[in-house]
């Protein structure tokens, strides 16, 4: 059931009007005018002239795609997978809503709702996939939603847009927040204000889902950005005035459904939510447009809990590309009543090596704050036990995964202390869609490449591109090649590859093409012979890897063994003359090491290895 606003002042004239209506009959007049002259001394104090969530600097325009779709159409998920991509190319900006209406049966899951009909049936939508982008006028098939997009990206908005959405999990009752701060004058005196329901992971059937695999696994479909409900009025609620310096705050209370749809209806997955709040323009025969401004409004599930922590979501970064400490960045929700002052965490490891942490600081109820630590985490992909052990000095159980990965560093040898190496990049027929950056640590672009020619009326095409680049021993690089639409430099349209060749001339990258949207890797430069990377014939062992306190190297001919860590310092040097020799490591930093051994032919051969505390 969807309620209406209220207002503070209409609270605060309720308490005012009950409390002089008690008082003696003879002094009400006197009251009710000292009341008014009171509302209106104190306008500025009760106006909503403060912002507390919207910014009230100018900024760039963000757009909303309202995507036409239904389970029962082949073609729509081509329409999901153009959609997708394109949020992906402009993150923060661009948000969804799909709306099934034609095509869209009444089986499970039914997607189909009330107001998705009206807007469905008022546009006139004659065939699915389609969409409008920021209700522009003009034509609504797929193929014009790239170029709208690229048309509005660089538009000034006449109005910022911010909130906040505060549900009892328990209750399902929503507070949602709005600000509204117009930083132009807009062209009509007055606006709407539509807030939409959305929800995501719904899985079910869907035509031809098997095109985009991205949603798709062992025949059933993951549905996205389903339009569950608009808490507004369809069309928006009208707020005014529309004046440059106007700020509006618009509070609502919703109760969210349990189940919707009928029959058939989904159930509401309150993990799965998101709202999105638009300010359009006018109307014309019902249809509220353009879009001057969209945003998604932060949502956070509260709890009747004294002290309830939530980590919402875990981001990292990497110190240096050759090291293996991470900084990671938590989004810590206080889903409880008290003010978040202290929490005790433990970060397991695959189960094994554990990490501890405490925080103190101040996340007030029902908002979000940001924890911020380092932890090393072994080479390769693991998976990570954020665990709150204690908050507020009280013990408290919760827990969030995270797949953390460490990429492997490939020695890039140089003969000397600067040197050139090479890069090859083959491309296929779409070389417009290609990319690619070798970056140093301090995030500067050493070098780069595209995007490359577009072979026209070639079924597939092939042309190699080569680069040259100085680097210096001792740098930590990144290589990063990119694809626009996700399909590699290969296959279907030229066999693509890329390749890093060192001073030496050794094929030290050598990238097969394949690779989706991005591949990357870590590389470090070191003055020195060529390497021989150990293969699957491995003529020596060394384990563990990670280590912790002691590693085992088993071989035959050993002559010396030369520990090197990440920013290529010589840590250990051990002349050899057995076949196992175990090394003491608990005096090392937690981190990537390289490790040569050295025949007794002066062959060089390097592993590397993880060590962790």
């Amino acid at each position: 059931m969807k309620k209406v606003l209220t207002t503070t002042h209409a609270i605060l004239f309720s308490y005012f009007f009950v409390y002089f209506c008690e008082s003696n009959f003879s002094f009400m007049k006197k009251s009710i005018t000292f009341l008014t002259l009171f509302l209106l001394w104190s306008g500025k104090l009760f106006s909503q002239d403060t912002p507390q969530y919207v910014s009230t600097e100018p900024s760039l325009k963000n757009m909303l795609i309202e995507e036409f779709t239904g389970r029962g159409c082949h073609a729509c998920p081509e329409g999901h997978k153009l959609a997708n991509k394109l949020m992906r190319e402009n993150p923060g900006r661009l948000f969804l809503i799909n709306i099934h209406e034609a095509l869209a049966p009444d089986s499970y899951p039914n997607f189909k709702t009330q107001d998705g009909g009206t807007i469905t049936h008022t546009i006139g939508v004659g065939y699915v996939p389609s969409g409008l982008v920021n209700r522009e006028p003009g034509d609504i098939s797929i193929g014009w939603w790239e170029s709208k997009i690229y048309e509005l990206s660089d538009d000034v908005a006449t109005c910022n847009i911010a909130g906040n959405v505060v549900v009892d999990q328990e209750t399902h009752n929503a507070e949602i927040t709005v600000e509204i701060f117009y930083t132009s004058d807009s062209d009509f005196n007055l606006n709407y204000l539509t807030i939409a329901m959305t929800q995501d992971s719904v899985w079910g059937s869907q035509s031809n889902g098997e095109i985009n695999p991205e949603q798709y696994v062992d025949g059933n479909y993951c549905h996205m950005h389903i339009l569950r409900d608009i808490i507004t009025p369809t069309w928006g609620e009208t707020i005014s005035p529309t004046k440059a310096g106007t700020l509006i705050r618009k509070t609502y209370n919703y109760e969210i459904p349990r189940i919707i749809g009928d029959p058939n209806g989904v159930k509401v997955n309150l993990d799965h939510l998101h709202f999105i709040a638009f300010v359009s323009d006018n109307t014309d025969y019902g249809i509220s447009y353009p879009i001057q401004n969209v945003a998604q409004l932060p949502y956070l599930l509260g709890t009747q809990e004294a002290v309830f922590p939530y980590i919402d979501k875990i981001e990292q970064r990497n110190e240096s590309v050759c090291s293996n400490n991470k900084t990671f960045t938590l989004n810590m929700m206080n889903r409880g009543l008290d003010k978040l002052t202290s929490i005790k965490m433990l970060m397991e490891i695959d189960n094994g090596d554990t990490f501890e942490y405490e925080w103190n600081g101040s996340i007030a109820s029902y908002e979000t704050g940001k924890i911020e630590f380092d932890m090393e985490v072994p080479t390769g992909e693991h998976k990570i036990d954020f665990k709150i052990i204690e908050a507020n000095g009280v013990t408290f159980s919760s827990s969030k995964t995270f797949i953390s990965t460490n990429e492997d560093l490939t020695m890039l040898p140089l003969e000397g202390e600067n040197d050139e190496i090479t890069i090859e990049i083959m491309q296929d027929r779409n070389g417009h869609e290609t990319t690619w950056q070798l970056i140093d640590d301090n995030d500067n672009i050493v070098a780069s490449g595209g995007p490359y020619e577009y072979y026209f009326g070639q079924v597939s095409a092939t042309e190699l591109h080569t680069v040259t680049v100085d680097v210096s021993a001792e740098q930590c690089l990144k290589f990063v090649i990119n694809d626009m639409v996700g399909n590699g430099i290969c296959c279907d349209v030229g066999e693509g590859y890329y390749r890093i060749i060192d001073g030496y001339g050794n094929i030290v990258i050598d990238g097969d093409g394949d690779f989706g949207y991005q591949a990357s890797h870590n590389l470090y430069s070191r003055e020195g012979n060529a390497v021989q990377e150990m293969n699957s014939e491995k003529k020596y062992n060394i384990y563990p890897n990670p280590a912790k306190e002691t590693l085992t190297i088993e071989g035959i001919s050993i002559k010396q063994i030369v520990i090197y860590n990440a920013v290529g310092q010589m840590v250990e040097k051990i002349n050899c003359d057995e076949n196992i020799i175990n090394i003491n490591i608990e005096a090392f930093p937690a981190g990537i090491y390289l490790v040569n051994i050295i025949d007794k032919k002066d062959s060089i051969i390097t592993n590397k290895i993880s060590i962790t505390k």
